[in-house]
């Protein structure tokens, strides 16, 4: 099994103390997350005000830092929301990705505009693509583009707060994919409470994992998580 850290997210300082937003914050993160048992790391790049940005003066060095800290595979995200829902505003910032300090992944979420550019961006710089899969439908919008076969992995990342429906969606992309012939391993988390429910259901069936402060601030006790590097303990104490 295979443990991907998700740092930051949209994680706030207000939700979570220790959540990383600097890039040396976001390193020394990576660093002790690979020491619990991480294996891949993902990150959101703040600048300076704290907020989500694809603006490579912020992106590549963060990259660079979790890199050099940790010599992990970093991905980051390419959320729409990032660039207020402009997708050629996200294709300006992300054709400046290249180079040495580029993100070795990129997170493409299905149920967002203007993805099949955003992927053929993506392969152009060498960056690898895993598809954020949010439900059976995105599952199937998977199935229609052309990149399908190309992606590392795919994220199974149900929405839902209850945990029996954050399960039932996981299960229903999961077999949309498995019906559609995308072999791309599959890492499931969820939010909140309902990560627990869904990476149970996941390690049954012999999936990879997520998780991090992106995902959940609380251990599977329901108590305050202290740090990323603890929500990775939990989950090798857990499932490994």
């Amino acid at each position: 099994m295979v443990i991907q850290a998700a740092l930051n997210g949209s994680t706030s300082r207000a939700l979570h103390p220790a959540v990383p937003l600097t890039s040396s914050e976001l390193a020394t993160a990576a660093r002790a997350a690979k020491d619990a048992g991480a294996s891949l790391i993902h990150i959101h790049p703040r600048d300076t005000y704290g907020a989500q940005t694809l603006d490579a003066a912020y992106v590549l060095p963060a990259v660079s830092a979790v890199r050099d800290a940790t010599g992990l595979p970093v991905g980051v995200t390419s959320g729409i929301w990032a660039v207020n829902g402009e997708p050629g505003r996200r294709l300006e910032l992300v054709k400046h990705w290249a180079g040495p300090n580029r993100p070795d992944y990129v997170t493409i979420n299905l149920n967002e505009p203007g993805i099949e550019a955003l992927a053929d961006l993506a392969f152009s710089l060498d960056i690898g693509i895993e598809a954020g899969v949010w439900t059976g439908d995105d599952a199937r919008l998977l199935g229609e583009y052309a990149f399908r076969d190309r992606i590392l992995r795919v994220l199974v990342e149900p929405v839902d707060r209850n945990p029996a429906d954050a399960v039932a969606t996981a299960l229903e992309a999961s077999e949309e994919l498995d019906r559609l012939g995308i072999t791309a391993p599959q890492f499931h988390h969820g939010y909140g409470m309902a990560t627990w429910d869904v990476m149970k259901a996941a390690t049954g069936r012999g999936f990879h994992l997520r998780v991090g402060l992106e995902d959940t601030t609380v251990l599977p006790d329901g108590t305050p998580a202290p740090a990323n590097a603890d929500l990775v303990a939990a989950v090798v104490s857990l499932f490994n």
